[in-house]
Protein backbone atom coordinates (compact mmCIF):
# COMPACT_ATOMS: atom_id res chain seq x y z
CA UNK A 1 0.00 0.00 0.00
CA UNK A 2 3.07 2.22 0.72
CA UNK A 3 4.70 1.72 -2.29
CA UNK A 4 1.21 2.58 -4.63
CA UNK A 5 0.73 5.82 -2.47
CA UNK A 6 4.29 6.73 -3.33
CA UNK A 7 3.98 5.78 -7.20
CA UNK A 8 0.63 8.13 -7.10
CA UNK A 9 2.16 10.91 -5.07
CA UNK A 10 5.38 11.27 -7.80
CA UNK A 11 2.61 10.68 -11.13
CA UNK A 12 0.39 13.71 -9.28
CA UNK A 13 3.75 15.82 -8.94
CA UNK A 14 5.34 15.33 -12.77
CA UNK A 15 1.37 16.10 -14.02
CA UNK A 16 1.53 19.61 -11.77
CA UNK A 17 4.83 20.66 -12.86
CA UNK A 18 3.80 19.82 -16.63
CA UNK A 19 0.71 22.31 -16.42
CA UNK A 20 3.01 25.16 -14.73
CA UNK A 21 4.88 24.64 -17.90
CA UNK A 22 2.12 24.55 -20.23
CA UNK A 23 0.33 27.48 -18.42
CA UNK A 24 3.66 29.78 -19.09
CA UNK A 25 3.19 29.34 -22.49
CA UNK A 26 1.52 32.41 -24.68
CA UNK A 27 -1.35 30.35 -26.61
CA UNK A 28 -2.41 29.14 -23.31
CA UNK A 29 -6.09 30.36 -22.64
CA UNK A 30 -5.81 29.78 -18.67
CA UNK A 31 -4.69 32.70 -17.02
CA UNK A 32 -1.21 32.60 -16.54
CA UNK A 33 1.02 33.40 -13.72
CA UNK A 34 2.97 36.19 -14.46
CA UNK A 35 7.09 35.93 -14.10
CA UNK A 36 8.27 38.40 -10.96
CA UNK A 37 9.76 41.45 -12.41
CA UNK A 38 13.42 42.63 -11.01
CA UNK A 39 13.44 43.84 -7.58
CA UNK A 40 11.67 47.25 -7.61
CA UNK A 41 9.56 47.08 -10.45
CA UNK A 42 6.37 45.33 -10.11
CA UNK A 43 4.03 44.56 -12.90
CA UNK A 44 1.08 46.33 -13.61
CA UNK A 45 -2.27 44.31 -13.15
CA UNK A 46 -5.51 44.45 -15.10
CA UNK A 47 -6.44 48.17 -12.74
CA UNK A 48 -5.17 51.00 -12.71
CA UNK A 49 -2.37 50.50 -10.20
CA UNK A 50 0.86 52.48 -10.25
CA UNK A 51 4.11 50.63 -10.94
CA UNK A 52 6.66 51.48 -8.67
CA UNK A 53 10.21 51.98 -10.38
CA UNK A 54 13.24 51.12 -9.56
CA UNK A 55 15.91 53.14 -7.82
CA UNK A 56 17.03 56.37 -10.67
CA UNK A 57 20.75 54.88 -10.01
CA UNK A 58 20.26 51.33 -10.20
CA UNK A 59 22.79 50.12 -12.37
CA UNK A 60 21.58 46.29 -14.57
CA UNK A 61 24.80 44.11 -14.22
CA UNK A 62 27.35 44.57 -17.28
CA UNK A 63 27.17 41.65 -19.17
CA UNK A 64 31.32 40.91 -20.10
CA UNK A 65 32.71 41.07 -23.75
CA UNK A 66 34.29 37.98 -25.46
CA UNK A 67 37.84 37.48 -23.81
CA UNK A 68 40.50 39.07 -25.68
CA UNK A 69 38.66 42.29 -26.45
CA UNK A 70 39.86 45.17 -25.02
CA UNK A 71 37.31 46.50 -23.20
CA UNK A 72 35.89 44.86 -19.65
CA UNK A 73 32.70 45.56 -20.20
CA UNK A 74 29.36 47.38 -21.98
CA UNK A 75 27.99 50.50 -20.63
CA UNK A 76 24.45 50.67 -19.36
CA UNK A 77 21.60 50.65 -21.72
CA UNK A 78 20.82 54.24 -22.88
CA UNK A 79 17.09 53.36 -23.11
CA UNK A 80 15.67 50.50 -20.88
CA UNK A 81 12.24 49.24 -21.36
CA UNK A 82 11.56 47.43 -18.29
CA UNK A 83 7.98 47.03 -18.69
CA UNK A 84 6.57 45.55 -20.88
CA UNK A 85 8.74 43.04 -21.60
CA UNK A 86 9.17 41.49 -25.15
CA UNK A 87 6.35 39.13 -26.13
CA UNK A 88 4.24 40.36 -23.79
CA UNK A 89 0.27 40.22 -24.81
CA UNK A 90 -1.59 43.35 -23.70
CA UNK A 91 -5.34 44.45 -23.99
CA UNK A 92 -6.67 47.95 -23.95
CA UNK A 93 -3.94 49.65 -22.80
CA UNK A 94 -0.24 49.36 -22.27
CA UNK A 95 1.52 50.42 -18.98
CA UNK A 96 5.29 51.90 -20.32
CA UNK A 97 7.70 52.01 -17.53
CA UNK A 98 12.23 51.71 -17.77
CA UNK A 99 14.91 53.98 -17.08
CA UNK A 100 16.91 56.65 -19.39
CA UNK A 101 19.89 58.20 -19.34
CA UNK A 102 20.10 62.28 -20.02
CA UNK A 103 18.57 63.57 -23.13
CA UNK A 104 17.71 66.95 -24.85
CA UNK A 105 15.46 68.69 -22.19
CA UNK A 106 14.86 65.36 -20.76
CA UNK A 107 12.50 64.70 -23.50
CA UNK A 108 11.79 61.00 -25.24
CA UNK A 109 9.34 60.01 -28.08
CA UNK A 110 6.77 56.95 -27.71
CA UNK A 111 5.36 55.18 -30.49
CA UNK A 112 3.30 52.14 -30.57
CA UNK A 113 3.92 50.82 -34.19
CA UNK A 114 2.15 47.42 -35.45
CA UNK A 115 3.79 44.96 -37.76
CA UNK A 116 2.84 46.56 -41.17
CA UNK A 117 4.55 49.79 -40.25
CA UNK A 118 1.40 51.92 -39.10
CA UNK A 119 1.69 54.31 -36.15
CA UNK A 120 -0.93 53.30 -33.72
CA UNK A 121 0.31 56.26 -31.12
CA UNK A 122 2.74 58.99 -31.04
CA UNK A 123 3.45 61.13 -27.90
CA UNK A 124 6.10 62.89 -26.21
CA UNK A 125 7.08 62.33 -22.42
CA UNK A 126 9.60 63.09 -19.70
CA UNK A 127 12.08 61.54 -17.65
CA UNK A 128 11.21 61.69 -14.07
CA UNK A 129 14.85 63.04 -12.80
CA UNK A 130 16.81 66.47 -12.63
CA UNK A 131 17.41 68.03 -16.26
CA UNK A 132 21.08 66.12 -17.03
CA UNK A 133 20.13 62.52 -14.72
CA UNK A 134 19.68 58.97 -15.75
CA UNK A 135 15.95 58.55 -14.35
CA UNK A 136 12.46 56.45 -14.99
CA UNK A 137 9.41 57.42 -16.82
CA UNK A 138 6.37 55.68 -17.76
CA UNK A 139 3.56 56.29 -19.44
CA UNK A 140 -0.21 54.83 -19.91
CA UNK A 141 -1.00 54.01 -23.42
CA UNK A 142 -4.83 53.39 -24.52
CA UNK A 143 -5.55 51.49 -27.95
CA UNK A 144 -7.98 49.45 -29.70
CA UNK A 145 -7.83 46.62 -31.91
CA UNK A 146 -10.17 44.00 -33.59
CA UNK A 147 -8.18 41.23 -33.51
CA UNK A 148 -4.81 40.02 -32.39
CA UNK A 149 -1.55 42.09 -34.42
CA UNK A 150 1.92 42.22 -33.47
CA UNK A 151 3.36 45.62 -32.27
CA UNK A 152 6.07 47.28 -31.47
CA UNK A 153 7.04 49.92 -28.91
CA UNK A 154 9.28 52.24 -29.42
CA UNK A 155 11.22 54.78 -27.08
CA UNK A 156 13.69 57.19 -28.87
CA UNK A 157 15.66 60.42 -28.16
CA UNK A 158 16.16 63.14 -30.54
CA UNK A 159 19.18 65.62 -31.40
CA UNK A 160 17.99 69.67 -30.84
CA UNK A 161 20.28 70.21 -33.77
CA UNK A 162 18.27 68.33 -36.92
CA UNK A 163 15.66 66.38 -34.78
CA UNK A 164 17.32 62.92 -36.09
CA UNK A 165 17.21 59.63 -33.44
CA UNK A 166 20.15 59.64 -31.47
CA UNK A 167 18.80 56.74 -29.76
CA UNK A 168 15.90 54.05 -29.72
CA UNK A 169 15.11 51.23 -27.89
CA UNK A 170 11.96 48.71 -28.52
CA UNK A 171 10.10 45.65 -27.27
CA UNK A 172 7.94 43.59 -29.46
CA UNK A 173 4.57 42.82 -28.20
CA UNK A 174 1.20 41.36 -28.88
CA UNK A 175 -2.23 43.48 -29.33
CA UNK A 176 -5.16 41.90 -28.36
CA UNK A 177 -9.05 42.55 -28.24
CA UNK A 178 -9.78 40.41 -25.22
CA UNK A 179 -8.19 37.42 -23.02
CA UNK A 180 -5.21 37.38 -20.55
CA UNK A 181 -2.93 39.81 -19.57
CA UNK A 182 0.05 38.38 -19.65
CA UNK A 183 3.31 40.79 -18.62
CA UNK A 184 6.55 38.94 -19.67
CA UNK A 185 9.42 40.37 -17.84
CA UNK A 186 11.92 42.27 -18.90
CA UNK A 187 15.89 41.44 -18.96
CA UNK A 188 18.09 44.25 -17.04
CA UNK A 189 20.90 44.54 -19.85
CA UNK A 190 23.86 46.49 -20.95
CA UNK A 191 23.91 48.97 -24.30
CA UNK A 192 22.97 46.84 -27.07
CA UNK A 193 25.17 48.34 -29.49
CA UNK A 194 28.10 50.11 -27.87
CA UNK A 195 30.01 52.08 -30.08
CA UNK A 196 33.97 52.09 -29.33
CA UNK A 197 35.01 54.39 -32.32
CA UNK A 198 34.99 57.09 -33.59
CA UNK A 199 34.73 58.66 -29.86
CA UNK A 200 32.48 61.49 -29.18
CA UNK A 201 33.43 64.64 -30.45
CA UNK A 202 35.97 63.24 -32.33
CA UNK A 203 36.82 64.51 -35.69
CA UNK A 204 36.69 62.53 -39.04
CA UNK A 205 39.24 64.24 -41.61
CA UNK A 206 39.59 62.29 -44.66
CA UNK A 207 37.96 59.00 -45.91
CA UNK A 208 37.60 56.60 -45.34
CA UNK A 209 36.50 56.67 -41.29
CA UNK A 210 37.18 54.33 -39.18
CA UNK A 211 34.26 52.66 -37.27
CA UNK A 212 33.96 50.07 -34.71
CA UNK A 213 32.25 48.56 -31.54
CA UNK A 214 30.45 45.65 -29.89
CA UNK A 215 26.74 44.68 -30.45
CA UNK A 216 24.05 42.02 -29.53
CA UNK A 217 23.93 40.42 -32.32
CA UNK A 218 20.05 40.33 -33.80
CA UNK A 219 18.59 38.64 -37.21
CA UNK A 220 21.93 37.44 -39.66
CA UNK A 221 23.71 39.83 -37.40
CA UNK A 222 23.38 42.60 -39.68
CA UNK A 223 23.47 46.10 -38.68
CA UNK A 224 23.53 49.47 -41.01
CA UNK A 225 26.04 52.38 -40.49
CA UNK A 226 24.99 56.07 -41.19
CA UNK A 227 26.87 58.85 -41.50
CA UNK A 228 25.06 62.41 -40.99
CA UNK A 229 25.91 65.38 -41.68
CA UNK A 230 24.82 68.97 -39.36
CA UNK A 231 21.14 69.08 -40.87
CA UNK A 232 21.04 65.32 -40.82
CA UNK A 233 21.51 64.37 -44.76
CA UNK A 234 23.01 60.91 -45.42
CA UNK A 235 26.52 61.18 -46.79
CA UNK A 236 27.61 57.40 -46.34
CA UNK A 237 26.02 54.29 -45.64
CA UNK A 238 27.25 51.06 -44.86
CA UNK A 239 25.64 47.29 -44.05
CA UNK A 240 27.91 45.48 -41.55
CA UNK A 241 28.45 41.92 -39.94
CA UNK A 242 28.26 41.02 -35.90
CA UNK A 243 30.56 38.63 -35.59
CA UNK A 244 29.16 36.76 -32.53
CA UNK A 245 28.93 33.22 -32.52
CA UNK A 246 24.76 33.06 -32.88
CA UNK A 247 21.95 35.22 -32.76
CA UNK A 248 21.52 37.43 -28.88
CA UNK A 249 25.12 37.27 -28.45
CA UNK A 250 27.50 39.86 -28.55
CA UNK A 251 30.24 39.92 -30.64
CA UNK A 252 32.26 42.83 -32.63
CA UNK A 253 31.48 45.06 -35.69
CA UNK A 254 34.59 46.92 -37.64
CA UNK A 255 33.97 48.57 -40.72
CA UNK A 256 36.48 51.57 -43.20
CA UNK A 257 33.64 53.79 -43.78
CA UNK A 258 34.09 56.00 -47.08
CA UNK A 259 33.04 59.78 -46.92
CA UNK A 260 33.22 63.09 -48.49
CA UNK A 261 33.05 66.50 -47.43
CA UNK A 262 33.77 70.08 -48.99
CA UNK A 263 33.93 72.29 -45.65
CA UNK A 264 33.92 71.11 -42.00
CA UNK A 265 30.89 70.74 -39.76
CA UNK A 266 29.19 68.62 -36.95
CA UNK A 267 27.85 65.06 -37.85
CA UNK A 268 26.78 62.04 -36.80
CA UNK A 269 27.65 58.51 -36.69
CA UNK A 270 24.36 55.95 -36.49
CA UNK A 271 24.47 52.14 -35.89
CA UNK A 272 21.13 50.64 -36.53
CA UNK A 273 19.71 47.52 -36.26
CA UNK A 274 16.85 47.28 -38.62
CA UNK A 275 13.93 45.29 -38.08
CA UNK A 276 13.09 42.12 -40.43
CA UNK A 277 9.28 43.00 -39.41
CA UNK A 278 8.31 46.33 -40.31
CA UNK A 279 9.94 49.43 -42.33
CA UNK A 280 11.99 50.52 -39.10
CA UNK A 281 14.79 49.78 -36.54
CA UNK A 282 14.83 47.93 -33.76
CA UNK A 283 17.62 49.70 -31.99
CA UNK A 284 19.72 52.45 -32.49
CA UNK A 285 22.69 54.19 -30.91
CA UNK A 286 24.75 57.07 -32.46
CA UNK A 287 27.60 58.96 -31.70
CA UNK A 288 28.08 62.97 -32.26
CA UNK A 289 31.46 63.79 -34.59
CA UNK A 290 32.87 66.54 -36.28
CA UNK A 291 33.63 66.08 -40.24
CA UNK A 292 36.20 67.43 -42.28
CA UNK A 293 37.58 67.60 -45.98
Amino acid sequence: MMLWKTIFALVTLVLVTSCQLITGSPTSTASPSVTPFPPGLTATPKTNTTTPFPSASHTPVLTPLPSGTPHGELPEEAILILEPGPGSQLIDSIHLAGIAGPTFESHLLVQLMLEDGSTMTSLPITIQAEMGSRGPFEVDIPFTVQERRQAFILVSSSSPRDGGTTHLASAGVTLAPEGAVEIRPATLHTERIHITQPMLNETLSGSPAHVQGFAMASFEGTLVIDLLDAEGNLLATQPIIVQAAEMGQYGPFEVELPFQVIAPGAGRLVVHDPSVVFQGDVHLASVEVNLAP
